[in-house]
């Protein structure tokens, strides 16, 4: 099993710098969600857990976690969860592992988890476990991904469009205009208004150049991701804003999906940084430690809240995240006002970037 779940950033925001939200984001996850305290007992399971495991919340509460657990598996279980609980973090659970839960009626089943720490009212510590089937991860990894595939083609169309009709239009009209200039088909005071339109014409071009390569990124297939990135810093200083930057070369050659999402993602970040943070300057740095690649776009601009986006905002997120997800990856959004913003995004080395390709 590749393990590919975890926390939605925004969810985790709620969770952890709003505990007031918890119940509500708890009960209306789609996933199903556990909460577990240091003594190993369930404090509370959503529908979706009393849907998953055949027990109703009422059963579940005040039992140990391992009774969804494997028999054979719940003394090595119950070791891991005690050594976790002495530095909890947010994490998915059994890197590397199959994992497999077990429904009421004794049927095992396998299944991703993530865990991130919480703490009550009480001052006690709490584990929110996020549990998801293998199934239906899969189905929604195929599902983002066929979207991300055609909106990629949408972006290779539309490219192509506009350098095929609307380019060579406008260049048209340039050469029109200064055949008119040359050949004293004009009056006096023609030439100099001809000169401005010609300047319209000249930073359309510059637009359209700007759209069409943020459209298509060609120097991912001739040069590779960390070219493409530097490339991608070095334009957006053209527009008047500072790109501090460390791209370390990775090693390796990637799967041109695992590099198209890393580079959308890290181009996403950049432009709401640009565009939204008002800082006027962003850091980009991408790099590789043992067998996972990562990228990050910060900024010390104004911040926000993930659960309180704009609609336009709220969309680019989306996108970061079905792209880290179709790669395999985590992807991690620390924001809060006033502090900037921190886009990251892990992505484990050789992780398959289509579902077919997953092994059984």
């Amino acid at each position: 099993m590749i393990p590919g779940l975890y926390f939605e950033e925004i969810l985790i925001h709620k969770l952890l710098a709003r505990p007031s939200d918890f119940r509500a984001v708890f009960r209306a996850s789609p996933d199903a969600m556990l909460l577990v305290g240091a003594d190993g007992l369930l404090r509370d399971a959503n529908p979706e857990a009393e849907t998953m495991f055949g027990w109703s919340r009422e059963e579940l509460v005040g039992e140990s976690v391992e009774i969804l657990v494997p028999a054979e598996l719940r003394n090595r279980h119950r070791r891991h969860r005690e050594v976790y609980h002495r530095k909890p973090t947010s994490r998915p659970m059994g890197v590397g592992m199959e994992l497999e839960a077990v429904h009421k009626d004794g049927g095992g089943f396998p299944v991703e988890i993530s865990l991130g720490p919480m703490t009550d009212e009480a001052g006690e510590v709490l584990v929110v476990c996020a549990v998801r089937s293998l199934a239906q991860s899969q189905m929604l990894r195929r599902v983002a991904a066929a979207r991300v595939l055609a909106a990629e083609a949408e972006r290779s169309r539309i490219a192509r469009d506009l350098h095929d009709e609307v380019k060579q239009s406008l260049t048209a009209v340039q050469l029109h205009l200064a055949a008119l200039v040359e050949r004293g088909m004009v009056g006096e005071d023609a030439p100099k208004m001809i000169s401005g339109v010609q300047g319209d014409l000249d930073r359309c071009h510059d637009a359209l150049d700007r759209a069409i390569r943020d459209l298509m990124p060609v120097e991912l297939e001739g040069h590779g991701l960390e070219f493409a990135l530097s490339v991608l810093c070095r334009r957006t200083e053209e527009q008047d804003f500072a790109v501090e930057r460390d791209i370390r070369w990775a090693g390796r050659a990637l799967r041109a999906e695992t590099s198209l999402a890393v580079f959308r993602v890290v181009q996403e970040a950049l432009n709401n940084a640009k565009r939204h943070s008002g800082a006027g300057s962003a850091k980009v740095r991408y790099w590789r430690e043992g067998r996972t690649l990562y990228a990050e776009v910060s900024d010390s601009g104004a911040g926000f809240w993930p659960d309180e986006l704009e609609p336009h905002l709220s969309v680019g997120l989306g996108s970061m995240r079905e792209r880290s997800r179709i790669a395999g990856g985590r992807l991690t959004i620390a924001s809060t006002p006033g502090d900037g913003t921190s886009v990251r995004l892990e992505v484990p080395i050789g992780m398959p970037a289509r579902e077919e390709d997953d092994p059984e």
